[in-house]
């Protein structure tokens, strides 16, 4: 299930990449190409190498071999299009900074290393915090959140830098159900201005009613497409290899 789509139509193609972790296959000759202004879910069992995929897009661990492309460019020509929301677990949340700090840090490309943050700077990174509902804990700091609280926060911060591509590793893990209905409808609003998201995700039953398409994964590439092409018992017995039960 390969696209002929040129890569150039792209906001992130994948070229025979491979992925080894001290000799052992993470990802092997992996290609795909996900069009601009969707929102794919990049979904397997645990190991599957998805979060890999994210780091290895970013320049956060090498490939073996093979390479990708961020709108038909190399990601340094675009890195300021792209913007990445890591997992949750992965993050030092006792870090002495305030919704607020961790927002604006998004803003630093724009504001330039070492240079104050002013006024309009704040009042965008406000502005983003409000999108998610988190505009009254903009002085809290970020250890005394919950857990949705801090997911919402990062989604803030990448919602500032005004990217075109968001990549998001497991955003919806452990949240709570009003974090995930505002992540999920933050996602439908990007998406609909023509932006594209890449996101992990791990609950199947959502998939079809949060996505348009499915990258599916087990070390390499399964299935690839629509919702509706990718998702089918065939193609999910073959990724979970069979551990899986499937209600018709």
């Amino acid at each position: 299930m390969k696209s002929n789509r040129s890569a150039g139509d792209s906001a992130l193609a994948a070229f025979e990449v491979t992925v080894a972790y001290r000799n052992t296959p993470v990802l092997t000759d992996l290609s795909f190409q996900a069009p601009a202004g969707t929102l794919t879910a990049i979904v397997g069992p645990n190991g599957a190498g998805k979060s890999t995929l994210i780091k290895t897009a970013l320049g956060l661990v090498q490939p073996l071999t093979g390479h990708f492309e961020f709108f038909g460019k190399e990601f340094r020509e675009v890195d300021g299009r792209v913007s990445y929301v890591p997992q949750r677990t992965s993050v030092d949340w006792d870090f002495p900074v305030t919704s607020l700090d961790v927002v604006c840090m998004g803003l630093y490309r724009k504001i330039g290393w070492f240079r104050p943050v002013r006024a309009r700077h704040r009042k965008r990174a406000m502005e983003a915090l409000a999108e998610v509902g988190m505009q009254d804990f903009a002085k809290r700091q970020i250890s005394q959140l919950s857990g949705g609280q801090q997911q919402r926060v990062f989604l803030a911060r990448a919602l500032v830098q005004d990217a075109e591509l968001f990549l998001m590793d497991e955003p919806l893990a452990g949240v709570d159900v009003a974090t995930e209905k505002t992540i999920i409808s933050t996602l439908h609003r990007l998406r609909d201005q023509g932006r594209t998201a890449m996101v992990v995700h791990h609950d199947l039953d959502t998939v079809s009613e949060y996505f348009d398409r499915v990258l599916l994964l087990n070390r390499k590439l399964i299935a690839e497409g629509a919702v509706e092409d990718v998702m089918t018992p065939d193609y999910l017995k073959q990724a979970y290899s069979g551990k899986l039960l499937i209600l018709s």
